[in-house]
């Protein structure tokens, strides 16, 4: 089988629609011109046909003018009788077109015209427009009109030849048709019936499972297309046919390495965002690693950047040699140093380097290496080494997933980093919240006592008895007042609201709040809003411990009422009847006064607004109101 390439226009030529098309207007060409010959026939008969009823009509006319003129009928008719006969020759002589008539072309007709002509003009017309009453004789009237039935004959003559002529080319064009059709039945057969033909048995052949069936492809149209098209089908059916056992295989092959990887990488990813130590982390990362990849031993190392050092947090089945000698490294020390520079992973066999730097390598029984890096958004957190005592090549399919999961462990480290920092962070506010409530309640009443003490040695020395017991009054009230905040701050120091729910929890604070006191707490709670998270639970909660402390120690109140209102947005209004301040006090106070700036600081870290409202005598009113936006983005 092959395939030429043809000229443009011989390659035109060659196609199956560019060959019907040739066929049509050949046969559409003959037939026209058959037609219009047919035509040419028709015109040319009619046109004799007229000529002999008007040269018949001469011989009316000539008996007709004879016949005036023997009975001496009114000239006028007889001079109508000789124009008629002129105008019916000179019509004869120019045709007309139009009706159509004319005289054959023919050199007998028209010499036997002239003679007529010439007849009628010399010997005929001049007796019958005779003054002096000479009549033509019979014999020259009959033999005028034996010239006139001449013409006649001779004109049906030649109407009886192409009568035959157009008889004969009728059956021609009838054995013409039968002939095209009988041809073009045969080139449909030849060009579209038989490859049809061919082609529909191929594919019968081929659906009944003879996969060696092919199409000769002995044309260049669109059947032999179609056939080249079959052909290459038939094969590619045939060789998966033939090869399909192999093709399953490798497709099963090429699905348990995807799955294994995606198996590989779930685990490894479920493994990793599980809360463990750094070690452990790294630790168990590598014992996959190296039952993925047959690895003989493995090690994790975190860059320092500010040391400019490689730190090992795990390894596996290193000797313990070579485990001590990878505990701290420069970042340029040997190749896995070098690895953290690179861009893409690093892969060495032993056997082919020299020098000082793969020494230990070699030493401990290594052949391969493999260096990765261990990154968190493309920076570089650390590198993790393969080690191999065979000669081993990791495919790029293996590369790239072992590039992936040196990301997700990158991440996992980093993520560890970031909650020690939280939890680091998270402490420190604590502790500065603690220190300002210690300096607001136990610093001042110790600073009270310790002044308090100078009075009373004073008073003492003086001998002042009365004063010295005053003093001392003092100094006892102010031991009990500093115990009360101990007790409180280690009351509220141990309270976990994530052991109760939150209602509860605030109920649970208010009866404590009656029991050190003697005042009187209510609590009125409304709304069916969702919950609130833990983060908010304790600062609001911390928050109603402050205003609650505030009220002990200074408002000198004998109520205290507490409303929360959980809607859409969450409100708490903790107010008292105590001495209340005005808002120049209220200004003063919290410049000077840590409780309020403590609620401050844990209303702003909820995204929360806090208002005092107070009035001397008229009490103090602590209000919070968490937006329902800041609820619904927690």
């Amino acid at each position: 089988m092959f395939t030429l390439k043809p000229g443009r226009f011989g390659g035109r030529l060659q196609t199956l629609s560019s060959k019907l098309l040739v066929l049509s207007l050949l046969a559409l060409l003959v037939a026209l011109v058959s037609i219009g010959y047919t035509l040419a026939l028709s015109w040319r008969l009619e046109g004799g046909a007229a000529a002999i009823n008007d040269v018949g009509s001469l011989r009316m006319r000539t008996f007709r003018a004879a016949y005036l003129l023997s009975t001496h009928a009114p000239r006028r008719q007889l001079l109508d009788e000789v124009g008629g006969f002129d105008q019916t020759l000179a019509r004869l002589k120019r045709g007309d077109p139009a009706r159509p008539l004319f005289l054959p072309d023919n050199r007998d007709i028209r010499d036997q015209q002239r003679r007529l002509e010439l007849r009628w003009r010399d010997d005929i017309r001049p007796l019958l427009l005779a003054e002096d009453g000479a009549q033509p004789t019979p014999q020259r009237l009959h033999a005028f009109v034996a010239e006139i039935d001449s013409l006649v004959s001779l004109v049906e003559r030649d109407n009886e030849s192409h009568t035959n002529l157009l008889r004969m080319f009728q059956m021609v064009l009838i054995a013409m048709a039968l002939a095209g059709a009988v041809t073009m039945a045969y080139m449909l057969f030849l060009m579209v019936i038989n490859p049809v033909s061919v082609l529909s048995d191929a594919i019968r052949r081929l659906r009944e499972g003879e996969l060696d069936t092919r199409v000769d492809v002995d044309r260049r149209d669109e059947f032999g297309m179609l056939a080249a098209g079959f052909n290459q089908m038939a094969d590619r059916m045939q060789d998966l046919y033939q090869n399909l056992e192999n093709k399953v295989s490798q497709k099963t092959r090429e699905v348990e390495e995807q799955n294994l990887r995606l198996k590989t990488l779930y685990d490894m990813t479920s493994f990793l965002h599980q809360q463990r130590a750094l070690d452990e982390t790294c630790q168990g990362f590598l014992r996959r690693l190296m039952r993925l990849t047959g690895a003989d031993a493995a090690n994790a190392r975190l860059v320092d950047p500010e040391r400019g050092k490689l730190d090992q947090v795990a390894q596996q089945g290193l000797p313990e040699e070579m485990a001590i000698h990878e505990e701290c490294i420069p970042n340029d020390a040997c190749h896995c140093g070098e690895a953290v520079q690179q861009p893409f992973a690093v892969l060495r066999h032993i056997g082919e380097l020299e020098g000082e730097e793969i020494r230990h390598c070699r030493k401990a029984g290594f052949a391969s290496i493999a260096v990765f890096h261990i990154r968190n958004q493309r920076e570089d957190v650390g590198i993790f080494t393969l080690y191999f005592r065979e000669k081993r090549t990791l495919s790029m399919a293996e590369q790239i997933l072992i590039e992936t999961l040196g990301q997700h462990l990158g991440v996992a480290i980093e993520n560890q980093r970031l909650s020690a920092r939280e939890r680091h962070f998270a402490v420190s506010e604590e502790r500065n919240l603690m220190a300002q409530g210690l300096h607001d309640s136990i610093a001042q009443s110790l600073s009270f006592l310790n002044l308090q003490s100078q009075m009373l040695e004073d008073a003492m020395n003086a001998r002042e008895e009365e004063l010295a017991r005053e003093n001392l009054a003092f100094i006892r009230a102010g031991v009990q007042e500093c115990y009360e905040d101990v007790r409180e701050l280690l009351l509220n120091f141990r309270t976990r609201i994530s052991k109760q729910e939150f209602p509860e929890a605030v109920l649970t604070l208010l009866q404590r709040f009656e029991q050190q006191t003697r005042i009187p707490a209510s609590l009125e709670l409304s709304g069916e809003g969702k919950p609130l998270d833990p983060q908010q639970q304790l600062q609001v909660f911390f928050i109603l411990q402050e205003a609650l402390s505030n009220i002990r120690k200074h408002a000198a109140a004998s109520a205290v009422k507490v409303e929360i209102d959980n809607g859409a947005s969450f409100r708490m209004r903790i107010s008292d009847n105590g001495r209340g301040f005005s808002p120049e006090q209220m200004a003063a106070k919290a410049a000077r006064h840590v409780g309020v700036s403590i609620m401050q600081e844990r209303a702003n870290r909820i995204h929360s607004q806090i208002q005092i409202r107070s009035e001397p005598d008229q009490g103090t009113t602590v209000e919070l109101t968490l937006p329902k936006e800041e609820r619904t983005s927690a």
